[in-house]
């Protein structure tokens, strides 16, 4: 039978390096001036643990993976409803290669993610983490939270734009910002009396993030 520590080191190896590049791409943006955020570097710790053939890791990184899987697929599917459809179309005219490159990382990463998560449910693997005592079940609750958590977001996103502080959010812009935009709402924050919104204003010529912000 094939040995399972072959196909963890396999998957050590290739989380090692996403981690690494994602570092790599972190030190980059610092360096920038650009805000960053990222778990991914996480994957080094994980693929450390895979290398020396830890079982238990098996269980946690195959969990995570069912996880991002579920709620990357999730998003891309949900992407089409994500904004309007004249949003859509004005950055697919302004800037394919961004929006193509964008889609290629989002495919990629699933494609990445589902061979991980392939890997680690070869018969070798699940048949060592039996053997040791690990438990090997599918794990249905990390792809179910991985869809919920896509949805849900987009959900309440959905009925904060048709709700009187989206409306509201949307007026502070056009007031700031001019009647030559539409907007997209696009995050709202509550803090001590405070309401921060974050909108993308968009028209034929132009599309950029802005924020805006009043007293309830």
């Amino acid at each position: 039978m094939y040995d399972y520590r072959a196909i963890l080191n396999r998957v050590g190896i290739v989380l090692i390096a996403i981690g690494i590049l994602d570092i790599a791409y972190g030190i980059y943006c610092i360096s920038q001036g650009q805000s960053y955020s990222s778990i991914l570097n996480l994957a080094v710790v994980a693929g450390v643990f895979l290398l020396r053939g830890s079982l238990r890791a098996v269980h946690i990184v195959t969990w995570f993976a069912a996880f991002t899987l579920s709620n990357f697929v999730s998003i891309l599917i949900l992407l089409p409803f994500l904004q309007p459809a004249e949003l859509w179309a004005t950055e697919f005219r302004l800037d394919l290669v961004g929006l193509c490159m964008s889609l290629l990382v989002r495919i990629t990463s699933i494609a990445v993610v589902f061979w991980v998560y392939t890997q680690l449910r070869t018969a070798p693997v699940v048949s060592a983490s039996i053997r040791y005592g690990h438990s090997a079940s599918t794990p249905k609750l990390a792809f179910i939270l991985g869809v919920a958590s896509a949805i849900l977001p987009v959900g309440m996103m959905h009925l904060t734009r048709g709700s009187a502080a989206g409306a509201k959010a949307v007026e502070v812009a056009r007031a700031k910002y001019g009647e030559d935009y539409k907007y997209h709402l696009t995050g709202m924050y509550w803090s001590n009396g405070n309401v921060r919104a974050s909108l993308t204003a968009y028209n034929e010529q132009e599309i950029k993030p802005v924020q805006v912000e009043w007293k309830q």
